[in-house]
């Protein structure tokens, strides 16, 4: 009897918990998803990777776009009077030193940093990173004048326009390269001691740089060798206002060498006398005649 009993004790025991389980699939399966709604929202975690996919993808494209498009996020302008020389301090820890009666545009750019000299000279220093392995991710360092391009590979470098495309570049310590702007020509490549100048659309030949000419302005000097009389005058001219006429169109062409201070132009025309067989005079205030 005993074993009869057990097995009518599962039977209702199974019984017990089956009517568990049903009380508890009916309290539970409204709450449960039907196959279409499983489907839908299979369909919807697919759609939503598909979103972020091209989200992802499009960030990137935006990225690369705005990359390769350079924008300007800062321009600044500088300019410094006739006889006035100024400083200027990059926040990259670069500086351009402005001569008399310069102006320059500063473009910082998201790959490079960009200057135009419109008029005058500059001593650029351009800031790089310690490490030659950084090197590659730094921006360029680009100096546009008249009709030459510069592109920074070095430290520290000179560029004098002489007129709305004439430039003479001198380089006083590293390398940089120079081209037409726009030239499919390939890039020249200055080193310390060398310099170049343009002709219009036409590069001259690379010839060695006095750099104590070069940098006497920094120094408040004009420094001048074997130079035409009409071109130390211009250059004194850069400073100061004043007018000079000589007489004698061979005069223009006689080459002097010397130093003159860049605020003392009187002193220089006083002097010329002493240094070749003219005679000077100043027949009014900052108006001079030089005649044989």
């Amino acid at each position: 009897m005993e074993p009869i009993n057990k097995k009518s004790k599962d039977i209702h025991d199974l019984k017990a918990l089956q009517n568990k389980l049903s009380n508890f699939e009916d309290d539970v399966l409204p709450y449960l998803p039907t196959k279409e709604e499983i489907l839908l929202r299979a369909r919807q975690r697919q759609s939503q990777r598909k979103i972020l996919n091209h989200s992802i993808f499009s960030l990137i494209g935006f990225c690369i776009a705005i990359y390769w498009l350079n924008p300007t996020y800062q321009t600044l302008e500088f300019q410094t009077r006739k006889g006035e020389q100024k400083p200027i301090y990059l926040t990259d820890g670069s500086s351009i030193h402005l001569n008399t009666d310069t102006k320059i545009q500063v473009q910082q750019r998201l790959r490079s940093r960009e200057i135009l000299l419109h008029q005058g000279e500059a001593s650029f220093t351009v800031s790089h990173f310690a490490t030659n392995f950084l090197r590659p991710f730094e921006r360029t360092f680009k100096v546009s004048a008249g009709q030459l391009e510069v592109i920074d590979i070095g430290t520290i470098f000179n560029v004098k326009k002489d007129n709305d495309t004439d430039v003479t570049v001198a380089v006083e310590q590293g390398e940089v390269a120079v081209k037409i702007r726009g030239a499919e020509n390939p890039f020249i490549h200055l080193r310390q001691g060398q310099r170049l100048s343009n002709d219009g659309d036409r590069l001259d030949e690379i010839r060695t740089a006095d750099l104590y000419e070069v940098n006497a302005w920094q120094s408040g000097y004009i420094v001048f060798n074997q130079k035409p009389l009409i071109h130390v005058i211009e250059d004194l001219q850069r400073y100061t206002n004043f007018e000079v006429d000589i007489k004698d169109s061979a005069l223009q062409k006689i080459q002097i060498t010397g130093k003159v201070n860049t605020h003392n132009y009187k002193k220089f025309m006083q002097t010329l006398p002493y240094m070749m067989n003219v005679q000077v005079y100043e027949n009014s205030e900052n108006k001079w005649i030089i005649k044989k």
